[in-house]
């Protein structure tokens, strides 16, 4: 790379078809602080190789993004949301329990406060802290569980440009 050229910025970068090449940390005890159940949680090990396709748009000066999990009989495309770190969309994790998420770009990274809501319009039952860094050319998501501590971390690879 020439001095004067910039690194790829990662909101430019994932954008595409990415795919999970491996996981660390303990994924089970994070899974297991959320509430997921077993048989669910044995089902969510697997996915090493599973895909997902990344979409931007701009809208009123913001960059909103669009993950897809692509699946082998269907896709599941989540809420778009901004990098404007005020907005909250809804969602639902892994454990059913419907969640928000802000989302924010701080120094090339991407970080997401994620709340477990106790039901719709209940209050707070934990937060995660969710990091998304490009490093060596891999996306890497870091999620931690702010009360337990449980933390993983997958590393993603760029299968395509679109």
């Amino acid at each position: 790379m020439a001095f004067f050229e910039q690194p790829p910025q990662l909101t430019d970068y994932i954008i595409g078809k990415m795919k999970l090449t491996k996981r660390e940390g303990d994924y089970d005890g994070f899974l297991a602080a959320k509430g997921v159940p077993y048989a669910i949680r044995l089902l969510k090990q697997i996915p090493v190789g599973a895909t997902q396709r990344w979409a931007s748009e701009v809208k009123d000066g913001v960059l909103w993004l669009t993950q897809t999990e692509l699946g082998t009989f269907s896709n599941t495309e989540k809420e778009p949301f901004p990098l404007d770190g005020k907005t909250w969309v809804r969602d639902v994790a892994p454990s059913g329990m419907p969640v928000r998420r802000k989302w924010t770009e701080d120094g090339g990274r991407m970080v997401c406060e994620e709340h477990e809501l106790e039901h719709e319009r209940g209050g707070v039952v934990s937060i995660t802290r969710i990091e998304v860094e490009l490093k060596d050319g891999l996306v890497t998501v870091t999620v931690t569980d702010q009360a337990s501590g449980a933390s993983f971390r997958e590393l993603f690879t760029k299968c395509s440009m679109r």
